[in-house]
Parts: structure tokens; sequence; C-alpha cells
């Protein structure tokens, strides 16, 4: 039986979701971020009739009208079993995972910035770079990838600032970790998952018992007195204690600058860290990394705000039935893990 919630499918942007339909038994999405990124699978009934899709072929997928999948397909895989038919699960990546993007590249850059030096690796990988404000500016004395894929480069710098990559077909997006917000100042959306409603189910603890690292400490040569500098960042997360140890950055920062950037950047990876879980729901093609979950009317101490780390679509044949969207929730505001409830109220 074909979906029951509106999708399309194209592939090398033909439309081919009515050809689709009638052998789709499952179709999951996942907008992640950082490491993991982007990725989609669509299983079919397989009895042959299908063309079986090339590797490498760009396809795109909206549910509900909401773009929620860009990419490239991997090699098509298919099964079979006797009294069970056959199946073709087609896998696809967010980009190319065999092309540009993970050949090592030569680049060095004298006095520039982090924008400047992304934008001239990312175009030798056939990539258009979106670098968020704060972080384009950036400078150092000397960028140098070393023989390093525009992938590896991008993803550690990114991870060392406190940032969240992107790269879906030709773009990739460094934006700010935990903003709710794109590179170019727009919003990025807000749903709610709420109690006796929209929700399914949830798993989340609202903070991390344990305690958080009490500030960052990072190394850099002063040029200027010939010594290596200890620079330290404080580490204030909200709703947790920061009375544990002192966390030591491995290897030596280019400046003073660079220090305190990176020193943000672990920052704010420990305020990301301090609680979350995850959450379903009934379908919500809007919900997208690094956007913003609202739980709600659940109860005391974990109704509140979260970051989305990444979310998952899955839209399953009428037989099995079902459209649902599952969040990983990262960074909880304030007012998650209190229940400011007296005893008998």
């Amino acid at each position: 039986m074909p979906l029951t919630v509106p999708w399309t499918l194209t592939i090398n942007g033909k439309p081919v979701t009515d050809r689709f339909n009638p052998y789709v038994v499952e179709i999951e999405t996942v907008d992640g971020s950082g490491d993991d990124g982007d990725s989609a699978r669509i299983t079919l009934r397989d009895d042959g009739r299908i063309i079986m899709p090339r590797k490498g072929a760009e396809i795109t997928i909206t549910i509900m009208g909401e773009p929620v999948f860009t990419g490239v397909l991997k090699a098509p895989r298919c099964t079979t079993a006797k009294g069970q038919g056959g199946q073709m699960m087609l896998n696809a990546t967010g980009h190319d995972t065999e092309g540009p993007a993970k050949e090592g590249r030569q680049l060095v850059k004298e006095n520039g910035t982090l924008e400047e030096y992304l934008t001239g690796l990312g175009k030798k990988a056939g990539f258009t770079v979106k670098v968020d404000p704060e972080l384009a500016k950036i400078k150092r004395t000397l960028w140098a990838s070393e023989g390093r894929s525009f992938q590896h480069v991008a993803q550690q710098l990114a991870n060392e600032n406190g940032a969240t990559l992107k790269m879906s077909g030709k773009k990739a997006v460094i934006a700010k970790r935990g903003a709710g917000m794109t590179p170019g100042g727009k919003a990025l959306p807000t749903v709610r998952a709420t109690g006796g409603a929209n929700l399914i189910s949830a798993n989340i603890e609202p903070y991390e018992a344990s305690a958080v690292y009490r500030d960052v400490r990072l190394t850099f040569f002063d040029r200027k007195t010939a010594k290596f500098v200890d620079e330290k960042t404080e580490i204030r997360p909200a709703g947790g204690t920061a009375s544990g140890p002192t966390a030591t950055l491995r290897g030596r920062a280019a400046d003073k600058d660079d220090t305190k950037a990176k020193g943000k950047g672990r920052a704010s990876q420990a305020e990301r860290d301090k609680g979350g879980g995850t959450v379903e729901m009934t379908i919500e093609p809007m919900a997208k990394a690094e956007g913003t979950c609202i739980v709600e009317r659940w109860r005391p101490g974990t109704n509140g705000s979260y970051r989305i780390e990444s979310a998952t679509h899955t839209l399953r044949a009428a037989e099995s039935g079902g459209a649902t969207t599952k969040l990983t929730l990262k960074q909880p505001d304030d007012k998650a893990g209190k229940d400011d409830r007296k005893a008998g109220d």
C-alpha cells in the first residue's frame, strides 16, 4: 500500500514519486550535524520492475512539502528470500563521500581569516562555503591544510571553535553551535513536543549528574616574550555545576586570539552536553538539526527548550503504519531540570 503522508522523490531532477509509491515499504531521512551528517534510506518491494538507480545519482526528498534531504545515492542493495519476496534498499548521504571532499589538498594561507582559508580550500574541492560571521573573522598568521581533505579540515575547525559543519550537495555551512541560527542570521525552526498531543515517547535526562569542567586551559607561544603561555576560559553552564577540574586541551594554539576562540568552543560544547535525551513525535518535517524543540505538558523538570542535535523522519507503508519524527536533544535551557513543586502540592 502507498504512503499516506504526502512526499516527493526526485532522482537527477526527475520526479519518480508516482512510480515508486506502490512499492515503498519505508522511507527514513536523518538531518544530522557534525561528523554524522545527513543520510536517507528508501526500502522498496522489488519484483524487478523498477529500473535500478545508478550510484552517484542526486536525489531530493520532501515530506508534506518541506525539503528534508538532498544528497547522493550509494550503490543499491537488493535482497530476496524464498517465500518472502525481494527488496531493494537505496541508501544516500548528504554529499559524495567518495568524491573531492575526501581528497587530500595542499593550501597555505598567510595572515588570512578562517573564512578566506576555508573558502579557498572548499573551492579546490568543488564546494561553496558559508561561515558564521563571528567565526569567519578568526585570523591566523598561517593556515595550512598539509595534505588533509577539505572535509577533514572543515570538521576539525568547526569542532575547535564550537561550531557545526553541514555538508549537503556541493554546499558546506559552518554554523555557530547552539545559537539556533543559520550563518546568514536566519532563525532555525522551532517545533513542539506536547504531552497528550503529538508526543509519542520521551527519554530525557534534563541535566548531567556529574560536575562539568571548571575551565579550559590551552597553551600558545607568545612571540613577544618568547615564552609559552597558558590561557584559561571559564565555563559557566546554566543548570550545571562548574566545580570540576580544569580541561587541558591537547596541542598548542597559534596565538592568544586562537586560544580564546578554541576555549570558547570547548565551553560551548560543555554547555551543549549538560543534559538531553530523545523524543519521538508524530511526523514534523520542520524539525531541523540545530533548531529548537520545546517539550511541554509532560512533567515538571523535563519541560523546557532543547537544541536539536539530529532529526530522523520515518514514513511507513499503510499496513505497518505510522509517520514519525525522532529527535536527539541537547543543551536544555534554564527551565529544564527544575521541579519547583513543594511536597503536598
